[in-house]
């Protein structure tokens, strides 16, 4: 069950929101002038949220690479399978050495 605040009580009772919230998995929002500003949620819920927004994200960027790989084939009709291959090699490589610059990842000869 949720409650609304304003943001004065919030301030002032912040404490036992926080209890109410942990201990009764409430979500209490909090309005200023008459608006809503802020949910204050159970940790549990957040981690929730951002599992989904997480794997929202994942599913959005899968779409847009598979748009972008058909678009690509579409244009590249008349390339072989061994010159598609060999791009993509290429741009792999790329981006490989692009992220071991910048220290994202490191490869073991690298450690010596």
């Amino acid at each position: 069950m949720s409650r609304t605040v304003t943001a004065t009580e919030a301030k002032n009772r912040l404490g036992a929101l926080l209890e109410a919230v942990a201990e009764h998995q409430d979500e209490v929002i909090v309005e200023s002038h008459g608006r809503a500003r802020a949910v204050i949620v159970p940790v549990v819920a957040y981690e929730e949220l951002t599992a989904l927004r997480d794997r929202k994200r994942r599913q959005d960027a899968v779409s847009s690479l598979r748009r972008l790989r058909e678009q690509v084939r579409a244009r590249n009709e008349d390339l072989s399978d061994e010159e598609a291959l060999a791009i993509a090699d290429e741009i792999s490589h790329a981006a490989v050495d692009r992220m071991a610059e910048r220290g994202e990842i490191v490869f073991e000869r690298d450690k010596r």
